[in-house]
């Protein structure tokens, strides 16, 4: 988990999404560049896999929560460059 956390978030999200195309990928830029998936009202990542409310509570948000706002919530789209498509 640690090297996911490190940089290969995305490669995880993408891979969630193809096990399970109705899921949506996010991804937050500000402090900690983290991306993650939405699916059925629950948010998850590899540290969270049984999925959470609130994408702010997310482990690796948890200690900076107060530090995110909804605004920050990016939903990537093919063509976005901030992650590569691969």
């Amino acid at each position: 988990m640690a090297d996911i956390n490190s940089g290969y978030c995305y490669d995880w999200a993408r891979l969630a999404i193809q096990y399970c195309p109705a899921a949506q990928l996010f991804y937050v830029r500000r402090l900690i560049p983290h991306a993650f998936i939405h699916f059925s009202g629950q948010w998850f990542d590899a540290q969270m896999p049984a999925g959470i409310r609130q994408w702010q509570q997310l482990p690796l948000f948890k200690p900076h929560r107060a530090l995110f706002h909804p605004k920050d919530l990016i939903h990537w789209r093919p063509g976005d460059r901030y992650w590569h498509n691969r």
